[in-house]
């Protein structure tokens, strides 16, 4: 199992609040975590052209985020999400295993549901466990789902683990972060898997 400690800048690749931070999506394609056909739930700011990328809702009124404010904020003070799928990333309605890769990076707390997306918290807030869930059923067989959270995923019995690692981002704007990379089990090679890991 690859595993370790990576370190990012405290900046967002859009400046969107709570997005990717600069550099991360990089790391992963060259890691061989990726995919031709990818999806990121909970997508907010995602910069990844030729990947799906679903949230709840198309813009946010942030309450008080005072991160890096780049090419995502409009003039209203909202910001826009990149999101071509309008959908609650915890049950998407899309068709199952159609995916190489499913990225998965929630807010990280009820808190930061609400004050920086103006989110319902209790409508549209939950843990890893339930993006997890749709990831597995969104991901092709011996394809992977990379996650970045606060809270460390649970061990699912049918998902083997490839890679862990702690995240932090300088200055620090958030607490450490969980990266990890599963692999459901499958065919890589009849799924057209096998360029990567």
């Amino acid at each position: 199992m690859d595993e370790g400690l990576k370190i990012f800048s405290a900046k967002t690749e859009s400046g969107y609040p709570g997005g990717y931070p600069v550099g991360y999506l990089k790391w992963c394609q060259k890691n061989g975590w990726w995919g031709d056909k990818r999806i990121h739930l909970c997508a907010g700011g995602v910069i990844d052209p030729e990947a799906d990328k679903v949230d709840i809702q198309r813009t946010t009124i942030p309450g008080n985020w005072s991160g890096n404010r780049g090419s995502a904020i409009r003039n209203d003070g909202s910001y826009q999400t990149s999101a071509n799928i309008i959908a609650d990333g915890r049950d998407t309605k899309l068709a199952p295993n159609q995916y190489d890769a499913v990225f998965i990076d929630p807010p990280y707390s009820r808190d930061h549901a609400f004050r920086l997306y103006g989110s319902k918290a209790e409508e549209h807030y939950s843990g890893i466990h339930a993006f997890l869930k749709e990831a597995s059923r969104l991901v092709k067989p011996g394809g992977l789902i990379i996650t970045l959270s606060y809270e460390v995923p649970p061990i699912v019995d049918d998902l083997e683990i490839i890679a862990r690692y702690a995240v932090y981002q300088i200055p620090v704007v958030r607490n450490m972060s969980a990266h990890f990379v599963f692999r459901k089990p499958g065919d890589r090679v009849a799924n057209g898997l096998e360029k990567w890991l």
